[in-house]
């Protein structure tokens, strides 16, 4: 097979190829200003290309403005859509890359940002890689761009990508990383899954450390029927749920919807799609069928507060260490000016009695030490008698009779030195719903020394 060269293009059986016309692309090529890129599916389905010639049976359509571009599946192979074709029915497609190398970039992914083509990651000898790659026009060869370090790409699975293109704010988010390299054998599964979320910013190409996928996001991410790139971020379908990756917030959002999510997992991959803003547009090629659907996100609910746990900073540490040590502060300062303020009172209160009791107080401890004295225990209405409460209403009572014991126990406590309470309640044997007092028993000398 003989190829004639022009230039660095080529010319030859693999230099074109025609895809059919239909309401789909008619569409797509009718929003001059939109720009994004998505699956072929089945190429055969669409097109009646050369399988000899052609290798591959799948690839991406890259719109760029009003531009249509399709790449080839694992290979560098880049046409672009020309308009001036005397066909009608097809969309011709004229290659213009001068590529040589193929199956170096297995299951890579192909974005667009800009004017410009990226493809990323992709296995080949033996071997995934964390390359970015971009077309250059000029040369009509894919030029390697140089970053700070190497990430790798999640596995590519059939349900879709788990990569997510912020085009607007140019950023390109790696949610977690799988490392393939079948020249050495690995010893577990950790050693090739790495649960470390990165982004990549497309204007410095600095990739940003964002912190440990959480194991519920890795599990969503993973195994859904299907998963889509929006505008908004990346959707995840499952039989009752849908799952939206919001990476703009770091956060997962849910809608129980039935329908919807069974509607867009009969979207299959053989078929063609692509979101634009609020809607996914899809086209059967087996069938003819043209559909689009609305899917807003208003109604979405906060399943999860964060894709990845942000790692914490040594200043947020010192940040922690010096907001404790205040509140230790604070709080200490405020028991010693409490622990002096009763002292005082209790000072002063001893000075008329020479014990820290009020009349009150005392009055209802000796009604405790009787009952003590018989073995028995003082009940609620005995209580509200000795402290003059039995005419006064049901809060109040309650609301005097637990300050004074509180008050009891405060004074007790202070006096002794020791954190126990000298009042104490058990359930009644009569009425479960209902309490009765005692005096702690190992307490009873120090309190008959106290008052007597």
């Amino acid at each position: 097979m003989s190829i004639q060269l022009v230039g660095q293009r080529q010319i030859g059986p693999d230099s074109v190829f025609y895809v059919y016309n239909s309401p789909f692309f008619k569409e797509l090529l009718s929003k001059p200003t939109r720009s994004f890129t998505f699956e072929a599916g089945t190429l055969s389905l669409i097109s009646s290309f050369d399988p000899s010639v052609f290798k591959m049976n799948s690839g991406e359509f890259i719109k760029v403005k009003d531009a249509l571009y399709f790449h080839f599946h694992n290979s560098g192979q880049l046409f672009k859509y020309n308009p001036n074709s005397a066909l009608t029915d097809s969309l011709k497609f004229v290659r213009l890359d001068a590529t040589v190398n193929a199956n170096y970039n297995i299951g890579s992914f192909v974005f667009q940002v800009g004017q410009d083509i990226y493809e990323y990651g992709g296995y080949g000898f033996w071997k995934s890689n964390g390359i970015v790659r971009r077309y250059n026009f000029k040369d009509r060869e894919w030029d390697v761009v140089v970053l700070d370090q190497e990430i790798f790409g999640p596995a590519s699975v059939s349900s879709g990508y788990s990569i997510w293109v912020d085009s607007s704010e140019k950023y390109l988010y790696i949610p977690y990383q799988r490392i393939i390299n079948d020249g050495v054998s690995r010893v577990n599964e950790g050693h090739s899954n790495l649960l470390t979320s990165y982004r990549l910013n497309l204007r410095t190409f600095q990739w940003e450390y964002l912190g440990k996928l959480s194991q519920e996001a890795l599990e969503l991410v993973r195994a859904p029927y299907r998963t889509f790139a929006t505008p908004k971020g990346l959707f995840a379908a499952f039989t009752s749920r849908l799952y939206w990756f919001d990476f703009e917030t770091n956060s997962i959002k849910m809608l129980a919807d039935p329908i919807l999510s069974q509607t867009l997992q009969r979207i299959q991959p053989y078929m063609l799609s692509y979101w634009d803003q609020d809607k996914i547009y899809w086209i059967n090629p087996s069938s003819g069928r043209y559909d689009s659907l609305f899917v807003g996100t208003s109604k979405f609910k906060i399943h999860s507060n964060q894709i990845w746990r942000k790692p914490v900073e040594l200043s947020e540490y010192l940040l922690l260490l010096l907001l404790l040590i205040f509140l230790f502060v604070v709080t200490y300062t405020m028991y010693k000016k409490k622990g002096k303020l009763l002292a005082s009172n209790i000072s002063k209160e001893m000075e008329e009695s020479k014990h820290p009791f009020t009349a009150t107080e005392l009055s209802l401890l000796e009604l405790l030490l009787a009952k003590q004295g018989q073995n028995q225990t003082v009940s609620i209405p005995e209580i509200n008698y000795v402290l003059g409460l039995k005419d006064k209403n049901q809060g109040m009572q309650k609301k005097v009779r637990s300050d004074i014991i509180n008050r009891i126990n405060e004074k007790y406590s202070f006096f002794s030195q020791e954190k126990v309470s000298l009042v104490q309640n058990i359930r009644s044997e009569t009425d479960k719903r209902f309490f009765e007092y005692h005096l702690n028993p190992e307490q009873l000398g120090i309190l008959v020394e106290l008052i007597s």
